[in-house]
């Protein structure tokens, strides 16, 4: 996708065992404060799947950007999630969406 039409949304979703859960969740709000602090208007949440299993559960870190999420804020975020502790979940998988009104 090029950064003439950036991607309005960047979602990560991944696995996280309920014991690290607490730990994980304090890294990646430290990195997305991070991140809001250094790119204005940045929008980015924590979202856990609402029928969460007492085992592996699924979580969602969301980004939104007025102009949207282009490849270098995406890629950005991407180099910041390198600093969490990512030994504590299952594989990230990311997905760019655009809104279509």
């Amino acid at each position: 996708m090029a950064d003439a039409a950036p991607a309005k949304a960047l979602f990560i979703y991944y696995k996280v065992d309920p014991g690290h859960a607490a730990a994980f969740e304090t890294a990646v709000r430290h990195m997305q404060a991070a991140l809001r602090r250094s790119h204005e208007d940045l929008t980015a949440r924590l979202w856990i799947r609402a029928d969460a299993p007492t085992s592996a559960q699924t979580w969602m870190e969301t980004y939104e950007h007025p102009e949207g999420v282009g490849v270098l804020l995406a890629t950005l975020i991407e180099l910041a999630a390198q600093d969490l502790p990512l030994g504590l979940i299952g594989g990230r998988h990311v997905e760019m969406f655009c809104n279509i009104d």
